[in-house]
């Protein structure tokens, strides 16, 4: 994945951010992209009804993979119309994913033998093979643009991939 592009988000001035001077790192965002064991992932309905539920996933090579059974709702939602939001827990440490969602129909074994090991080494509990990668699915999740945070008013910033 290429390097974004680093700016600050665009936010109202009346929230007295515009003396911030510092940016979060990009490997920062990365990290806890990777380490994070629940994601708010944000759909919308036909109907443009939003949906938020916890998934778990894998942070892998600059996408963030979750699985979900094509049966529900939210999968559904997500094949048609592939925009998504992704939200990692708290309000300290923020990291805002906008991206685009992807149900994978086949994987290589390389790919499913390295999302079977990543997915072991992170949920052990699921004893995940590397057939549950082979596909449908799982969804990958390829980040357009990131806003994150550490101290909101010295280094909100933006990384945008084109």
């Amino acid at each position: 994945m290429a390097a974004p592009r680093v700016d600050r988000p665009e936010i109202p001035a009346e929230y007295g951010v515009g003396k911030a001077t510092e940016h979060v790192s990009w490997s920062h965002v990365e990290e806890r992209l990777a380490a994070a064991r629940v994601y708010w992932l944000a759909t919308v309905s036909a109907g443009g009804r939003p949906r938020v539920r916890p998934v778990d996933g894998l942070f892998v090579d600059g996408v963030l993979y979750v699985g979900g059974s094509p049966e529900t709702r939210w999968v559904q939602e997500l094949v048609a119309n592939p925009k998504v939001s992704v939200h990692l827990d708290g309000s300290d440490d923020v990291v805002i994913v906008d991206g685009d969602a992807t149900v994978l129909q086949s994987g290589s074994d390389e790919f499913a033998e390295r999302m079977a090991a990543a997915s072991n080494e992170k949920y052990p509990e699921y004893g995940m093979t590397p057939e549950s990668y082979k596909g449908p699915g799982p969804i990958a999740i390829t980040p357009r643009k990131v806003i994150a945070w550490t101290n909101f008013m010295k280094d909100p910033t933006r990384f945008r991939f084109d």
